[in-house]
C-alpha cells in the first residue's frame, strides 16, 4: 500500500470524526493511547486542517512508510505437503519436493496457496480417493488448487466453476504455470453447467450456507456411485451437515476434521 500518515488524537474525538472529515478516505481505530487515525500522504495536511479547526488535538503525527503487503504476507507462507502432491507458493521453490509433485501456487489477489485448514482437509480427500482416469468438478474453484490436485492424481480432466469471475482466471494461469492440461474453468453457479455433464468426482469447498442450496444439483451431475467431497462446514454443525447430505441423495463414507472444519466423502445413492 503507499505511503500513510498515522495521526493519534485523544479518545474523545473519535465520535465526531466522521462528520469533520467528510467524504475524505481515512481509517482509524480506538486503542489505550487514544484514536489512530491512518490518512494517506496525499490528504494528510488537508485532515489535519479540518481537525484544527474542530478544535482537536493531535497528539502525534508520524508516517508509515510504503509496505508490499502482498509479499510480505507471502513470504510467511509455507510449501503444503499432501498425500503425492507439494503446494509451494514461492518461485523458485521453497522445499525439495522429492517424489512428490510440486504445484506452484503463489498468494495472489485474495487467494489463498492451500494452506488453509479446509483446503487442506478437501486435498487428503480428494487424492485420498480419487479414481484414476475420472472426470473432476470443482465447484467453487477459487485458484483451481482441487482441480490441478485432481488432475495431477490421474484424473482424465478437471473442470471448475465459481461465481467470483476473477477466479476461473487465477485458475487458468496457474494451470499454465504448471503445465497442467485438461482442465477447464469458467465463471458463473452451478446453472452453467449443461443438465448432460455428469462426473465421477465432485469437490465442493465451501461454507454451508453456500454449498447446502448445491447439494441436490452437485448429486445430478455425479453418475451413480459417483463421489462428493466437501469440506468447509463446521464440527459444530456436523449432525445438521449430514442431514443435508442425505436429504440430497449422499450416503457418507468418512469424516474428517482439522481444528473448527469438518470435511465429508460421500457417495450418490
Amino acid at each position: 500500500m503507499p505511503g500513510a500518515v498515522r495521526l493519534t488524537l485523544p479518545a474523545a474525538a473519535e465520535p465526531g470524526l466522521e462528520e469533520t472529515l467528510g467524504g475524505l478516505f481515512v481509517s482509524w481505530s480506538l486503542g489505550d493511547a487514544g484514536v489512530s487515525l491512518w490518512v494517506s500522504e496525499g490528504d494528510a495536511d488537508e485532515v489535519v486542517e479540518l481537525l484544527s479547526a474542530a478544535g482537536v488535538t493531535i497528539l502525534g503525527r508520524d508516517f508509515e512508510p510504503e509496505r508490499d503487503w502482498l509479499a510480505e504476507a507471502a513470504a510467511l507462507q509455507r510449501a503444503l505437503a499432501v498425500g503425492g502432491i507439494v503446494l509451494d507458493p514461492h518461485d523458485p521453490p521453497s522445499a525439495e519436493p522429492g517424489s512428490r509433485k510440486r504445484v506452484f501456487l503463489p498468494a495472489e489477489k485474495a487467494f489463498g496457496t492451500g494452506s488453509h485448514e479446509s483446503t487442506r482437509l478437501a486435498l487428503r480427500l480428494l487424492l485420498a480417493a480419487v479414481p484414476a482416469g475420472s472426470a473432476v468438478l470443482d465447484a467453487g474453484c477459487g485458484a483451481g488448487t482441487l482441480a490441478l490436485a485432481a488432475r495431477v492424481a490421474g484424473a482424465r480432466r478437471a473442470l471448475g466453476f465459481d461465481i467470483d469471475l476473477e477466479a476461473p482466471l487465477a485458475a487458468r494461469l496457474n494451470a499454465r504455470r504448471n503445465g497442467i492440461e485438461g482442465c477447464a474453468f469458467w465463471g458463473g453457479g452451478l446453472e452453467s453447467l449443461s443438465t448432460a455433464a455428469r462426473f465421477d468426482f465432485v469437490v465442493a469447498n465451501m461454507l454451508q450456507e453456500e454449498v447446502g442450496p448445491l447439494l441436490c444439483g452437485l448429486a445430478e451431475s455425479l453418475t451413480p456411485g459417483g463421489l462428493l467431497v466437501t469440506s468447509g462446514q463446521l464440527v459444530a454443525r456436523e449432525e445438521e451437515f449430514l442431514g443435508l447430505l442425505g436429504a440430497a441423495g449422499f450416503e457418507p463414507r468418512l469424516l474428517a476434521s482439522e481444528g473448527e472444519w469438518l470435511g465429508t466423502l460421500s457417495a450418490r445413492r
